[in-house]
């Protein structure tokens, strides 16, 4: 894990006028056998778990942060994608991750490790505990073959971190929280498919293509990439005050509109009566392949990627 701290801050804010070389392209995430993944049904359901929300924002808030980041990726506000992200808010606390049919948005606030902890062989609790540093995790569960997204969920570090509204509620000077809406917004991108716009060692995995199938640039390169880049909502790296992941840029459009077009007014009906489940015998895998972890360094977040993905 590489950590970059203050320098990666000012390295990020001077970026602008650094390149004139616009990349306009995106990178899809890719199974371990090298298909890009997505949802069958573009109409895909959040459970949040409200129940007993973390400092500093109140359920409601919360609700209200996730259904603006969902609107952000979604139908009709971008009106060229078919792609529409919902949110249910739950009463309880929280939720395990896992192959269960269900997407949730959780929160961590006793441990941040994944709950219930996966078991060997044998059965036995395996603790799989993330980074202190890491602000959320990302996982999706999908279809090694067909490269069709089954089941995400996304945990928010609420143990080593506070959450606010740094546009709506701005912290006071003595405060750091990170923005929700602009971290989940991120995440997001995660769920309908695509992986982050540069490479960084940290994702563990090899350099992918973009969309324009050129290896993708790297994230911390000399010369460093261009603003198109390292604006984007998929750009790995964010400064904790960061809200500009709000918004998509013209790359995070044009990705999601290019894997989902649009198609249909409403919501079409799913095959097997429900939105954006397994297609039949798309059999549970005990690891999924875990999109996203946000990593603060100081100012700085920077992301990584554990693959372990079992056919």
């Amino acid at each position: 894990m590489r950590r970059r701290g203050g320098i990666l801050f000012a390295f990020v804010l001077g970026l602008a006028g650094l390149s004139s070389r616009h990349a306009s392209a995106y990178v899809r995430e890719v199974t371990s056998t090298g298909v890009p993944i997505a949802w069958r049904n573009p109409c895909v359901t959040m459970h949040i778990y409200l129940g007993s929300p973390p400092p500093v924002l109140t359920a409601a808030d919360y609700f209200a942060a996730s259904t603006l980041a969902m609107a952000a990726w979604s139908y009709p506000q971008v009106a060229c994608t078919d792609i529409r992200l919902n949110g249910v808010a739950e009463t309880q606390a929280s939720a395990g991750v896992g192959y269960d049919k269900s997407n949730v948005i959780v929160f961590r606030q006793t441990t941040w490790c994944r709950d219930p902890a996966p078991v060997d062989d044998a059965g036995i609790p395996e603790p799989d505990c993330y980074p202190g540093s890491a602000l959320a995790v990302t996982s999706i569960f999908k279809n090694v073959k067909t490269g069709e997204i089954v089941d995400t969920d996304i945990e928010f570090n609420a143990v080593d971190y506070s959450w606010g509204d740094l546009v709506g509620q701005p912290a006071p000077v003595t405060a750091t929280p990170a923005d929700f809406q602009n971290a989940l917004t991120h995440e997001l991108g995660h769920v309908v498919g695509l992986d982050h716009n540069c490479y960084t060692t940290n994702d563990g995995q090899a350099r992918l293509n973009d969309n324009t199938g050129t290896p993708e640039l790297d994230c911390y390169g000399n010369p460093p990439p261009p603003d198109a880049v390292t604006a984007a909502t998929m750009y790995p790296s964010v400064l904790l005050t960061d809200t500009q992941r709000r918004d998509l840029s013209a790359d995070d459009v044009q990705g999601v509109c290019e894997i989902y077009p649009h198609a249909h007014d409403v919501c079409p009906p799913s095959p097997e009566g429900g939105c954006s489940v397994a297609s039949p015998g798309v059999s549970p895998r005990p690891w999924p392949e875990i999109s996203c972890a946000l990593f603060a360094a100081f100012l700085a977040v920077l992301a990584f990627r554990r693959s372990r993905e079992r056919v």
